[in-house]
């Protein structure tokens, strides 16, 4: 497009006359960082033939580079119908902005007395290309998040859009504490980035977070919103092992035990359908079903078995419940003694032994007994303890 003003005239020229026009553009549509050329035809239209013409180029935007000499000086035209034509080499800046850019340019001809000169608008069109940086996945560490959980949530970001996104930066409007800004840089055509974000989840709930994208692209600064839900459940419960009881508490080979596991639901949560398994080498039962514990609720789990081993074993235990998610693990483990049987004579003197004791303490206790009943006599009666040496 070119527009042309006459600004300037200085006398009369009688019918000489010359006028500016574009002829081409090409390419037509110019892209950013990209060659271009703009041909200038100069005709005559009046029937005199025009002399002293100068033609220059009187500004450029920014965004364009010329790598032409800008003025153009032509002494006269050969005959009054010639023609002239002049080839301007140009080409947009890396960082050009599209849109409409405008070329000043300027004609004049005529000697000193009679000068016309004309002011032209020369309109190059520049276009670009849009990102569209988007949220393609959302993930959080731990997967299902409970009150007081330390999150890492990944957002991946992908660049849907036919143009380049610059300096891109992610932002979590949220309000718990911890990470709210990520920087990735820059996203080419259909390329994709991580940002990542790391937060306390200090209260329970559903959670509607915005997310600001701010990125460049073609046509500048630019700012996305978007909105993720994430939902942070109440504290979870929690299950473990409150007690162990052996029975008998020092089994013999060949006994038969009853090993009783007391589970404990320490937790603000009712969990259901408790089980535990207790993977031990002996002949007998490993599994033991509880069921459900309310919150600060306890119940035993049982399991009896035959000690054909003797030795002291560690024996690991699993403790399976389901919640709304799914069926979850607590593994931990348990230590049982199992004493070789011993033969009769043993057992007669360790049944000797213990008498012997007893009987020792019995008789120790039945002779300060009886002391103390004799001194407590023999004051009342006014007479002198035994042992007790008197002097006159």
């Amino acid at each position: 497009m070119l527009a042309g003003t006459s600004t300037a005239l200085a006398g009369a020229s009688g019918d000489e006359c010359l006028t500016a026009v574009v002829e081409d553009i090409s390419p037509s549509s110019v892209g950013i960082d990209e060659e271009f050329t703009i041909g200038i035809g100069l005709e005559n239209c009046g029937t005199r033939v025009p002399e002293d013409i100068t033609f220059e180029i009187i500004s450029i935007p920014p965004d364009i580079i010329v790598t032409e000499d800008l003025v153009a000086y032509i002494p006269t035209f050969v005959y009054h119908d010639s023609r002239r034509q002049l080839i301007y080499h140009m080409r947009t800046t890396p960082d050009a902005k599209p849109g409409s850019h405008i070329i000043k340019m300027r004609l004049a001809y005529g000697n000193q007395a009679v000068e016309q000169v004309t002011y032209y608008d020369v309109e190059v069109f520049v276009i670009g290309e849009h990102a569209e940086p988007r949220i393609s996945s959302v993930k959080t560490n731990p997967e299902y998040m409970y009150e007081g959980d330390t999150v890492d949530l990944d957002l991946e970001i992908e660049n849907l859009g036919k143009g380049i996104a610059k300096s891109v930066i992610v932002k979590l409007n949220h309000d718990f504490k911890g990470i709210k800004s990520s920087t990735i840089g820059t996203l080419d055509l259909n390329a994709s980035q991580t940002a990542l974000f790391k937060f306390k989840a200090n209260k329970s709930g559903t959670f509607d977070i915005p997310v600001i994208v701010e990125y460049e692209d073609d046509y500048g600064k630019q700012k996305d919103e978007y909105d993720i839900q994430i939902t942070v459940l109440d504290k979870k419960g929690s299950l473990n092992l409150a007690s162990v009881k052996v029975d008998p508490i020092l089994p013999q080979m060949d006994d038969t035990v009853e090993l009783t596991m007391r589970i404990e639901n320490s937790g603000d949560r009712t969990i259901n359908s408790i089980r535990v398994y207790a993977d031990h080498p002996f002949k007998g039962l490993k599994e033991s079903f509880i069921g459900t514990l309310d919150p600060d609720e306890d119940g035993p789990a049982v399991i009896t078995f035959i000690a054909d081993q003797s030795g002291e074993f560690e024996i690991p235990v699993t403790i399976t419940y389901i919640d709304d998610f799914g069926e979850e693990q607590i593994e931990t483990k348990v230590n049982v003694i199992v004493m070789e049987k011993s033969g009769g004579a043993g057992t007669i003197i360790v049944v000797l032994l213990l008498l012997a004791v007893i009987g020792g303490l019995a008789y120790n206790n039945y002779r300060t007994k009886k002391s103390k009943d004799e001194i407590i006599k023999q004051l009342m009666e006014g007479g002198s303890i035994p042992g007790e040496n008197t002097e006159e």
